[in-house]
């Protein structure tokens, strides 16, 4: 299943106004694996002269919200080094500032 055209752009508008650089899709849907039961997952490249403090977490809230699915909202600088060479290869821009 790919992520439909609606919810993209409810993501880009969302990202619009927060203090977000580009957002990446990630994981099954990336890879157009996912079914009714996957969550969404986002990496995000935050801009660090905003302030970001608990916004971080009321972004996923949000987007979970708008989106009415689970989300797995990772930050670029938070990404495991383990991880970030297979997140890397699947990585599709979905938003950029």
């Amino acid at each position: 299943m790919k992520l439909d055209a609606k919810r993209i752009e409810t993501i880009k508008r969302y990202f619009e106004k927060r203090p977000v650089l580009k957002a990446y899709l990630f994981g099954s849907f990336a890879r157009n694996e996912a079914d009714d039961q996957s969550d969404i997952d986002i990496l995000v490249d935050l801009d660090y002269s905003q302030r970001i403090g608990l916004q971080f977490i009321q972004m996923k809230i949000d987007l979970e919200k708008l989106l009415n699915t689970k989300v797995d909202l990772v930050s670029s600088n938070g990404l495991s080094k383990y991880i970030k060479p297979m997140v890397d290869d699947e990585k599709l821009l979905i938003y950029a500032r």
